[in-house]
């Protein structure tokens, strides 16, 4: 039997690549593909000898070649996806948060989609997409304008190519519910591959005085939404993980007790959560693997209750949260919440038994279950 896997784009690791690195490590023998491919970026996790010589002539890989920003490509992305020949496989799994699940492939290849999210900048985040995006003033509503109706097209392809996979997995019911309103399909529930295992090295490691953000830095992350508040509590630290176009602006933004760190992966990002006080996550996701991870790490969050998060967390047992949506009980609740992380409030056993829900065994065993199928 031969297998593909394919990946949006491998030029950053972060959580929907330990995905991928779960299933790599399932079907070792597996051929890569993705749209892009950035080798010093992800190197030690997908060498450059195991992506597949297709991805290299893609239009959207030559253009990311000459410019390094996967924004520049996004026009290449559906031509590029298409140009992917699959005939030789017997099953293609396919890991999606935008273009990966257009693949074509013939009717006797089963194909399996798992769907991080329907693409946010396409469907319902497209104004905070916007906002991200650095343009003269004087340019935008030209800007804008073709913007818009390239957003149109896509909408209308990510529609039609949504039909395309034979099997279709979400990461959470939220995602499940995105499907459903947007690509009018139905999906299987299979939360991500958490590495249980990998967290109990650190389980005896003493906190420290800080609390941690985890995060990928975007305009609709609202890390902005923390950093006001970490602002008036000059005496808490806040360490920020992350990279993305939203950086410098955040910097600006932050006092002395912000510091950002430069992101970290496999036993570095385990120990920062270990160590932490709390995890703060101020916006929302469809699935966030990071605050699983940190329950796995012993660490409680704190958040906007809303979203994925009130799947995946029990009320003042494994996490505590803020509730208006303009976040203005944020500071007020978050020391009420301190005080009782200082008294120990939280029991280990606790959050470790919740993470332990989403153990990667599971998803091993039903993806194994769906490709002999």
């Amino acid at each position: 039997m031969r297998i593909a896997i394919l990946h949006e784009m491998l030029i950053k690791l972060w959580w929907a690549e330990k995905v991928v690195e779960k299933i790599m490590k399932m079907y070792p023998e597996a051929d890569i593909f993705t749209l892009i491919y950035d080798e010093k970026k992800v190197w030690k996790i997908f060498p450059k000898e195991k992506i597949n010589s297709q991805v290299f002539k893609l239009p959207s890989q030559r253009r990311y070649n000459l410019f390094k920003k996967q924004r520049l490509c996004l026009p290449l992305m559906p031509r590029s996806v298409e140009m992917l020949d699959f005939s030789e496989y017997d099953v293609v799994i396919i890991s999606s948060s935008g273009f990966a699940h257009w693949a074509i492939t013939k009717p006797e290849c089963k194909t399996i989609a798992y769907i991080h999210a329907p693409a946010r900048y396409m469907w319902d985040w497209t104004n905070e997409y916007k906002k991200d995006l650095k343009i003269p003033k004087f340019l935008k509503p030209l800007f804008f304008y073709k913007l818009n109706k390239l957003f149109l097209e896509l909408r209308q392809w990510d529609y039609m190519a949504s039909k395309r996979a034979d099997i279709i997995l979400a990461n959470s019911s939220n995602t499940a519910n995105r499907i459903i309103k947007y690509h009018r399909n139905t999906s299987e529930i299979l939360p991500p591959p958490i590495e249980i295992s990998r967290f109990n090295k650190f389980s005896e490691t003493p906190k420290k005085d800080y609390y941690i953000i985890i995060s990928m830095l975007a305009h609709y992350k609202k890390i902005e939404v923390a950093i006001e508040a970490f602002n008036k509590m000059s005496d808490k630290k806040l360490l920020i993980v992350g990279w993305w176009d939203y950086k410098e602006t955040l910097e600006k933004l932050s006092n002395k007790n912000i510091e950002f760190v430069w992101p970290k992966y496999g036993d570095e990002m385990v120990e920062l959560l270990a160590t932490a006080k709390w995890f703060i996550f101020p916006g929302e996701e469809d699935f966030w693997m990071a605050p699983v991870e940190a329950l796995a790490a012993w660490t409680p969050l704190f958040a906007l209750k809303a979203w994925w998060l009130l799947e995946t967390n029990i009320e003042w047992i494994t996490w505590e949260f803020f509730n208006k949506a303009n976040w203005e009980d944020f500071v007020e609740n978050f020391l009420k919440f301190d005080e009782n992380i200082s008294s120990w409030k939280y029991k280990k056993e606790d959050l470790l038994k919740q993470a332990n829900k989403f153990w990667e065994e599971e998803f091993e065993k039903r993806i194994r279950d769906l490709v002999w199928k």
